[in-house]
């Protein structure tokens, strides 16, 4: 409806909301008996109106809040810890949503619904181009699919307090919907359908690519809303972790106590990757079975990776000068990377280095002046989360950055980039770092001017809403929420790669540390 929550007038918007008022009580005569929700997306705000006005005011029984997390909202991963009771819970209200959406698959071929993908450009947030028609619908599908049912999983598991969640939009969850004959289901339909099982039990996991012989850092929610309401009996957990082939890798189970009604409980079992993988790099899931007396109550699976370390190990015979300014020294220890330290790039470039990285350092205009005749030289470079240094060293072609919202998701310029060499198209997110928060893949983004000499690799683009107005709006929209997080710039006879990467995550996160080796080597070819 609407046409009280748009009015700017507070006085005519009260007397709007008393003509809805007197409508409900009407409807509350017609039948007593249904709970009644004041409007869709309507939430009780005495922030707004004050507590005394809602003496005078029915405004139904039910706060109803719709989002759209991961679409045109914030990242799933900020819905792990309950925050849509702790924003929206009033006291004495169920709280729902009838409207919980991730965005829409189209009903042909899976690709994005186009005019979100041409007029606002969601899904290139989360999946750049993959998001065109030229790309495998796979992408999308299968991104549409984890985001729809890990957030479907995340409110479960974190908001005891809210009272159920209706995620939209069903129609776009089947190809061909609209045919009987030939109507089958997306991947979404799959992950809701785990998602809504009656005794759900989840995993909850926040970065997805792990290091063989590590402790894989998954809790396990058991969410019992049992249909019948009755109590969940003692039981017993099955995990393993297999290949996509359904070879198991490692196994274990662990007993699980009475869980009452609408009660949830968390264990963390203690899943220690195996060294051995059948391959250096391997696709592998975090499969769950809940058992029940001997019968199995819920099952559930997850898609992680996991890599040996030996995999992302470099052996450079060069000489590397590292000027280090947040211990980014541990991640090049990780990939067995032989380096010097130097304190300023004047102390540096007489190391006479085949390559120079710069880490987090920030350099007065006269120690850039050296850098930049290095470079003219021939010099190689390494700019790692040094904005203000590698804007004041290429000030044509770097116009400013901004911090992402959250950073968890990069996709790829130029996948054919030997600096992705062994990471595929979406591998590019979630690096994992064993910590209980967002798992971000990149610190900043940069806005440049482009031109020839520089070749953007990586991209970030915010997650936002609507664009609209005319095409120089659009454009400065794009502008200020897209920006690149892999540069290399040729410089003269010099090369030089600008990276806003997590490196730091190197230790924890294969794909990160496969990143940096492939960045060394190209380097040092």
């Amino acid at each position: 409806m609407k046409f009280y929550d748009n009015e700017p007038d507070m006085e005519k918007r009260k007397m709007k909301m008393k003509i809805i008022s007197d409508v409900v009580k009407k409807m509350r005569l017609i039948d007593p008996t249904r709970p009644i929700c004041f409007d869709s997306n309507y939430r009780r705000r005495e922030d707004v109106f004050g507590k005394d006005f809602f003496k005078d005011i029915d405004d139904g029984d039910i706060d109803d809040v719709h989002a759209y997390f991961n679409w045109y909202d914030h990242t799933l991963f900020k819905q792990f810890n309950g925050e849509f009771q702790r924003a929206y819970k009033n006291d004495s209200r169920p709280l729902i949503s009838q409207e919980m959406s991730t965005g829409y698959p189209n009903n042909e071929t899976g690709h994005p619904t186009r005019s979100y993908m041409i007029m606002h450009q969601n899904p290139e947030s989360l999946i750049g181009y993959e998001s065109y028609d030229f790309a495998n619908p796979e992408s999308f599908l299968k991104t549409h699919a984890f985001i729809t049912g890990e957030l479907a999983e995340a409110l479960r598991r974190s908001n005891e307090k809210a009272s159920g969640f209706i995620h939209f939009a069903l129609l776009t969850w089947f190809r061909q919907v609209y045919d009987a004959r030939n109507i089958e289901p997306y991947p979404t339909y799959y992950a809701i359908q785990r998602a809504f099982q009656p005794v759900l039990v989840s995993a909850e996991l926040w970065g997805r690519h792990f290091f063989a012989g590590e402790v894989l850092p998954a809790r396990i929610c058991i969410a019992n809303d049992l249909e019948n309401g009755r109590k969940l009996k003692q039981g017993m957990l099955f995990w393993s972790l297999q290949t996509e082939s359904g070879d198991v890798l490692k196994k274990g189970t662990c007993n699980i106590p009475e869980v009452e009604h609408y009660q949830r409980f968390w264990t963390t079992p203690e899943i220690v990757i195996p060294e051995n993988l059948p391959a250096s790099k391997t696709k592998a899931k975090l499969k769950l079975v809940l058992t029940e007396e001997g019968k199995q109550v819920s099952a559930n699976e997850y898609d992680v990776l996991l890599a040996q370390k030996k995999w992302v190990q470099t052996n450079i015979e060069k000489n590397i000068v590292l000027i280090d300014g947040n211990g980014i020294n541990k991640a090049f220890d990780f990939v067995g990377a032989k380096y010097k330290t130097a304190k300023n790039i004047e102390i540096a470039l007489n190391a006479k280095p085949d390559l120079l990285v710069i880490s987090a350092s920030k350099e007065d205009e006269n120690q850039i002046q050296k850098l930049s005749d290095y470079i003219s030289k021939g010099g190689k470079v390494m700019i790692l989360n040094s904005e203000e240094t590698a804007k004041k060293l290429f000030p044509e072609y770097i116009k400013d950055w901004f911090k992402p919202t959250e950073g968890d998701i990069v996709s790829m310029e130029v996948p054919e980039s030997p600096l992705f060499d062994g990471i595929g198209t979406l591998e590019l997110r979630y690096f994992n770092n064993n910590i209980r928060e967002v798992p971000m893949v990149c610190q900043n983004a940069y806005r440049i001017n482009r031109n020839p000499n520089v070749e953007e690799l990586a991209s970030h683009i915010k997650i936002h809403g609507y664009i609209d107005g005319d095409m120089q709006q659009r454009s400065e929209k794009m502008n200020s929420i897209k920006g690149f997080t892999l540069l290399k710039i040729t410089q003269d006879k010099g090369k030089v790669l600008i990276s806003s990467m997590s490196h730091e995550k190197t230790i924890t996160d294969p794909i990160a540390a496969k990143l940096l080796t492939n960045m060394l080597n190209e380097l040092s070819k």
